[in-house]
Order: C-alpha cells, then sequence, then structure tokens
C-alpha cells in the first residue's frame, strides 16, 4: 500500500502520526510559532546606568550599529559614549565596539552584552563593567521631521568647560560653540543632519571642527559621523542627543541639549 495511504489511516488512530510529514507547524513552513526566534534590539532605548548613578540614551539602528551615551543633567556633565555593532542569538546581543571619555581621553575597546525584549526591555553590560538597564521608548517609531530640530538649544558636550549652545537650522544645518579650558577662543563645530536611510525617528549628522588653537588636538580640523535624537518628555523642554566619531574610530565627540 502507498506511504501516505498507510499514514492516513494512521490519522484515524492517532493524530500525532501525522504531524510533521505533512508540514503541520515547525518544519519551515510558515505554520509554526516563533520558536526560539531573535528579538528585535532596534529602538531608542533609555534608562540609566545600574553600575552608576548617570542616565542612559542609547539608539540601536535596525542594522544593529549602537551608540550609547551618560550623563546627568543634574551634575551638568556627560561621562562616556559607546560605539559598537552586535548581533542576537535569541534575546542575547553580543558585539564588539569602543568608548570614549570626555575630554582628552585614551579610546577603549568594549565587549557588549545584554538582554532584549523587543520594543520593551534591553539590559546589559557596555564593557568595562559598566552596566545598565533601559525600557524601549515609542518615539523611535514617530513620524521624523528635520524642523522639529530647528532652533536654539543649550546644554553640555563631552570637550567643553562650560554649556555648549547649538543653533539648528530648518534645512539641517547647524553650529556650535564649545569653550576648551586653557584654551583662548570657543571651538567650532559646523555641520549637518539629515533624515536616517532607515527611515526611523532619528537623524544621522556629519559634521567638521576649527582651528587646532581653540579645539582638542584629536579634535582639530576633523571631520566626524554619526547620529542625534529629539526626544520629548512630560513637563520638560525637548532633549537634543548627538553622539558621534571619526572614521577611524580614534576620536568621538557627544552631547546633550535642551530646546530654549
Amino acid at each position: 500500500m502507498h506511504r501516505r495511504t498507510v499514514l492516513a489511516l494512521l490519522c484515524a488512530l492517532s493524530l500525532t502520526a501525522c504531524n510533521g510529514y505533512f508540514g503541520s507547524g515547525g518544519d519551515g513552513d510558515g505554520g509554526g510559532g516563533d520558536g526560539g526566534s531573535n528579538s528585535d534590539a532596534q529602538g531608542i532605548w533609555t534608562g540609566n546606568l545600574t553600575s552608576d548613578t548617570l542616565s542612559l540614551s542609547m539608539l540601536v539602528t535596525p542594522s544593529n550599529e549602537l551608540w550609547a551615551m551618560s550623563w546627568s543633567e543634574g551634575f551638568s556633565q556627560v561621562r562616556r559614549m559607546t560605539r559598537g555593532t552586535g548581533s542576537l542569538n535569541g534575546k542575547a546581543f553580543t558585539g564588539t565596539g569602543k568608548t570614549f571619555g570626555t575630554g582628552d581621553t585614551t579610546v577603549e575597546t568594549a565587549n557588549l552584552t545584554g538582554t532584549v525584549t523587543s520594543a520593551a526591555s534591553f539590559d546589559g553590560n557596555l564593557g568595562q563593567n559598566v552596566t545598565f538597564s533601559s525600557s524601549f521608548s515609542s518615539q523611535y517609531n514617530d513620524a521624523f521631521d528635520l524642523a522639529n530640530y530647528a532652533g536654539t538649544w543649550t546644554g553640555r558636550d563631552s570637550i567643553s568647560s562650560s554649556s555648549v549652545t547649538f543653533t539648528i537650522q530648518s534645512n539641517g544645518d547647524f553650529s556650535a560653540n564649545s569653550q576648551v579650558s586653557g584654551r583662548p577662543d570657543t571651538c567650532s563645530i559646523n555641520g549637518k543632519l539629515a533624515k536616517a536611510s532607515s527611515g526611523k525617528n532619528y537623524a544621522t549628522t556629519t559634521f567638521s571642527f576649527g582651528s587646532a588653537t581653540n579645539c582638542l588636538s584629536q579634535h582639530a580640523g576633523a571631520s566626524m559621523q554619526g547620529v542625534a535624537m529629539r526626544l520629548t518628555e512630560k513637563d520638560k523642554q525637548p532633549l537634543l542627543l548627538i553622539m558621534a566619531t571619526n572614521s577611524g574610530q580614534s576620536a568621538g565627540w557627544f552631547a546633550y541639549a535642551r530646546k530654549q
């Protein structure tokens, strides 16, 4: 008797005998559940360092490029930035990158690890035992509007000894002046924001620094590329976050600012 006929007869006695052979769930035909599929790490994530008292703001792009910044508005400071790339195995995120500190600081290698629940939570380690806990921000899926970035913003950056002010035009062009300790004048920064190719609610940025007279040596005359996010928070002015590195990732720059 034909094999399929035999199995069909067995179905009358035991439904289990037919499962799998006729493609019933879990055989790659799309009929099963998620069965251990990977979480999705992309998003804007906000939270804090569990190894410190600092706030954490983080962006993970659709290609799993990670940008993270720790900072404290209460203490008017930014502490460190991490840029890296990772991958997911189930909920486990692993990757490598580099961490940049404030001022003229040596760049360190970062081994990235974490546990991700899609569009919910991302907790982990940014290297050097810098642990964090964060939640997904639904603003990641909002429509991007470059005009929302236009205006004057004031905050702190990774090289200034005082506050830094950004002036952003409606077309994304921006300028900033940062006062480096011991320099005769401000370090000028000029660049542009643009809509990210992913279409998600963050911007890409490119900019360059001014002369060696007023900027740190690793920044003077250098060009950088990175990301920018504009976030809204209840009972506060909009928040601007910018993170960038040079092409070789030997130097970085990062800042937060509030809309004025």
